[in-house]
């Protein structure tokens, strides 16, 4: 059985490989992404033992997902291919300094997820349960699903740890901000970004930010910044992990990365700020190349990356 299981939405990726995208010809590279399905990936190529729920259509995208899963050592065996509906798929297009997200997941396969698709025992043999608020976006049966896991975590005693990914596309912030703020205190981490913990705060500084989150009931909260480090705050402490600074490329999975590298340290017993600069030096490797998935380190150069900046002092 996974110590790490998640569920959500996986799409296949087509990333731009020049600036200007398609009105100007530019190919696609094949790639893949979903928040949780990158967490899923991230978690195995990490070292964890990584389980992954989902819908996907009967459909030549669905199968490609599922021979990733396959290939990276996911526990796929809880998916389910819906026949009638498509696998999602989405673009990234880029001009000049702008990265633009195209989707085409409107009835989705996985937006069909629902609280019955839970596997019996999945869960609650598990040591950590992921959420994302973006499955909670997707449809009212994904977000019911959510919280049908949470539920069955907390009863059997499984670490939650969420990420609000709040996606103001998907739906409108003072929902997504609604349902944040209701899912937090439920959760054993909350992971959210900088700009995620000022639009669910009001708060512009990551104190403030972090301080706020914990008085809504948030046992832990790792608050992720990107080029500035992160914070690791609790009632008994609040730890700043430093900023592991790379050239960065594309910052696409970086966030799921850092998720996943947390939950795979977590497992092996790392306090919370050391499982939060595995995850920093896991997620600084993604960003330095294009697409959610294939940057992601496998655990070796995670390890070797991360040597190298506490022996340089970082």
């Amino acid at each position: 059985m996974p110590d790490i299981v998640s569920f959500g939405e996986p799409m296949v990726e087509f990333n731009a490989e020049s600036v200007g995208g398609p009105r100007t010809g530019s190919l696609f590279s094949l790639g893949y992404g979903g928040d949780s399905s990158n967490f899923a990936v991230a978690a195995s190529r990490l070292g964890g033992r990584s389980g992954y729920l989902t819908r996907v259509g009967a459909d030549h995208f669905g199968a490609l997902l599922q021979d990733l899963w396959h290939s990276e050592g996911v526990d796929a065996t809880p998916v389910i291919v819906d026949e009638p509906r498509p696998t999602g798929i989405y673009f990234i297009v880029r001009n000049g300094a702008a990265t633009e997200f195209v989707y085409r997941r409107t009835n989705s396969a996985a937006s069909h997820l629902a609280p019955d698709d839970l596997p019996h025992g999945w869960i609650e043999q598990a040591t950590i349960l992921h959420v994302t608020g973006i499955t909670q976006a997707i449809s009212q049966t994904a977000s019911d699903t959510v919280f049908a896991a949470i539920e069955r975590a907390r009863a059997a005693g499984t670490t939650i740890t969420y990420d609000p990914n709040i996606r103001p596309r998907l739906w409108p912030l003072q929902t997504a901000r609604a349902i944040a703020r209701y899912t937090i205190p439920l959760c054993s981490v909350a992971l959210p970004n900088l700009d995620e913990g000022r639009m669910l705060t009001g708060y512009e500084d990551p104190k403030a930010i972090t301080q706020e989150l914990l008085e809504l009931g948030a046992p832990l909260v790792v608050l992720k910044m990107g080029s500035a480090g992160a914070i690791v705050a609790s009632p008994d402490e609040y730890v700043s992990i430093p900023a592991l600074h790379v050239r960065a490329k594309d910052p696409t999975g970086a966030g799921d990365t850092f998720d996943a590298g947390f939950a795979v340290a977590t497992v092996e017993g790392r306090t919370p700020a050391d499982a939060a600069l595995f995850g920093a030096a896991a997620a600084a490797q993604v960003v330095k190349s294009l697409g959610a998935v294939d940057p992601i380190p496998q655990r070796h150069a995670a390890d070797a990356f991360l040597a190298e900046l506490q022996q340089a002092g970082a």
